[in-house]
């Protein structure tokens, strides 16, 4: 399991989240804010909230990767959120235990003012 736990500043704007998964593995991510689930699936440029709205929340993600590529064990998951004081990027890597294995990647960004 791979683990990332940030701080993330807000402002006025709307902050937007981007998750992909790479090395043409596949997987399914969860959103919440707080105890609300925003979204389930592909996340592409979604929308969190206006930073007042959000400031002193917490955005957590789940997402599972399974390991379907047969080059390689390999999986990474790469964060993108924008429309804060400044725009950040994480990226998070584990091996899969082998073909067909699952990993879970777990995310959590503390929204502030």
């Amino acid at each position: 399991m791979a683990i990332l736990e940030e701080s993330y500043k807000v402002n006025e704007g709307e902050v937007r989240l981007t998750i992909i998964i790479g090395n043409a593995q596949i997987g399914i991510s969860c959103v919440r804010l707080n105890d609300t689930i925003l979204h389930t699936g592909d996340v592409s440029e979604l929308l969190i909230g206006r930073g007042p709205e959000i400031s002193g929340k917490t955005l957590s993600i789940k997402t599972s990767v399974n390991d379907v590529n047969p080059a390689t064990n390999r999986t990474n998951v790469y964060y993108a959120l924008k429309g804060g004081k400044t725009d950040k990027e994480y990226n998070l890597e584990e091996v899969a235990s082998g073909a067909g294995a699952q990993v879970i990647y777990r995310a959590k960004f503390n929204l502030e003012a």
